[in-house]
C-alpha cells in the first residue's frame, strides 16, 4: 500500500454516502480517488444504524468496485459496522435512526459479514445491552475488532463483561455520550484508563476541544490512540443544508456538521490530512507520533499491521 493516512470511519466523502441508497460502483471509484487526492491511502466504509436491506446493498456494491478497480480493491480495508447495535437512548443514540436500533442478533451479523465476503472487519455496539458479551464474544472469536460507543456504559464494572469477551477499542470517544455525565464515573475516565482496549478519537477540532485532545495524547500510551475522521458524505462539499442518516443537518463554514433538532454533531467533514496538521499545530504531536495514531496503530487494529 503506497504511504497515507489510514481512516477507519469513513460514512461518506464528497457527496458519496455509503448511508444511502442509490450507490454505484462508480460513485465508490469517484469517492476513493478523491480520498487519495486528500491524503487517505486506505479507508473503511462505516455503516451507522438503518434499514439493513439498504446497506447490506450498499455492502455488495462496495464490494463489487473492489472486484472492478483497482485502487479501491487497495484502498477500501474493510468495513465499519458502527451500527445498529448500540443504546437507544438520547445523548448515547446521537444522530442514528432511533427506529432501526436493533438488539444483538449473530444472524443479522453473519448477513452483514457474507455481503462483505468476510471483509467487516470492525463492528460497534453498547456495552450495557443486555445480551451484549456473548455477542461481542462470538464476534470476537471470529477475528473482527469489537469496538464499544454510543452508549450509556460509563464505570470499569459497565464495560467488563465487554472487554473480558474481546472488546478491544472505544469509538470516538467522548462523543456519542450524554453532554452531561457523572464528574467522576464516566466513560472518558474509564476509556482512558483501560489498557486493554485502543482510544479511537476524531481530532477535528470540532469533535472534541484541544483540552481533551491533550489529555488523550498525554494520558493514554501511543500505541492505544487512533485517530478517526468519521467523515460524512458533506465532507468537501459547500456550506448549507444536507439531509444525513435520514435527519436535517447544518454544515457551518467552520467544517462544523450538527443536527439543530437534536443539538448534537452528525459526523465530521475534516479528512485525515487536515487534523494531522491540527494535531501538530495545536497539540504538538511529532512526525513519528502523528504517523503511528494515524497510519501503524489503525492498520494493527483491524489486523493488518504488525
Amino acid at each position: 500500500m503506497n504511504a497515507g493516512w489510514i481512516d477507519l470511519q469513513i460514512n461518506g466523502y464528497a457527496g458519496v454516502d455509503f448511508n444511502a441508497p442509490g450507490l454505484t460502483v462508480e460513485a465508490v471509484k469517484e469517492v476513493t480517488d478523491r480520498l487519495a487526492s486528500d491524503g487517505t491511502a486506505g479507508f473503511m466504509p462505516t455503516l451507522v444504524t438503518g434499514d439493513p436491506e439498504m446497506l447490506i446493498s450498499t455492502v455488495r456494491t462496495v464490494m463489487a468496485a473492489r472486484r472492478k478497480y483497482a485502487v479501491c480493491e487497495k484502498a477500501i480495508l474493510g468495513f465499519f459496522l458502527e451500527g445498529p447495535f448500540i443504546s437507544d437512548q438520547p445523548g448515547a443514540v446521537g444522530t442514528h435512526p432511533v427506529e432501526w436500533v436493533h438488539a444483538p442478533d449473530l444472524a443479522l451479523f453473519n448477513r452483514f459479514q457474507d455481503a462483505a465476503e468476510g471483509l467487516v472487519r470492525m463492528v460497534n455496539v453498547a456495552a450495557e445491552v443486555p445480551g451484549m458479551p456473548a455477542f461481542v464474544k462470538a464476534i470476537a472469536d471470529t477475528g473482527v475488532t469489537v469496538a464499544l460507543g454510543h452508549q450509556l456504559a460509563k464505570s470499569p464494572a459497565d464495560i467488563e463483561d465487554c472487554i473480558a469477551a474481546g472488546a478491544k477499542a472505544f469509538t470516538h470517544l467522548g462523543n456519542g455520550i450524554p453532554n452531561e455525565v457523572n464528574r467522576h464515573d464516566n466513560i472518558v475516565y474509564t476509556a482512558l484508563v483501560e489498557d486493554r482496549a485502543t482510544v479511537m478519537f476524531i481530532p477535528d477540532g470540532h469533535h472534541l476541544p484541544d483540552t481533551m485532545l491533550k489529555l488523550y495524547t498525554r494520558a493514554v500510551p501511543l500505541k492505544r490512540l487512533v485517530a478517526v475522521s468519521d467523515a460524512q458524505y458533506p465532507a468537501g462539499m459547500p456550506p448549507g443544508e444536507y439531509e444525513v442518516c435520514g435527519a436535517h443537518a447544518r454544515l457551518e463554514p467552520s467544517g462544523l456538521l450538527w443536527n439543530p433538532a437534536r443539538k448534537c454533531l452528525v459526523g465530521a467533514t475534516t479528512p485525515m490530512a487536515k487534523m494531522m496538521d491540527l494535531l501538530s499545530e495545536r497539540i504538538g504531536l511529532t512526525p513519528d507520533e502523528l504517523k503511528a495514531i494515524g497510519r501503524e496503530n489503525p492498520l494493527r487494529l483491524i489486523g493488518l499491521g504488525c
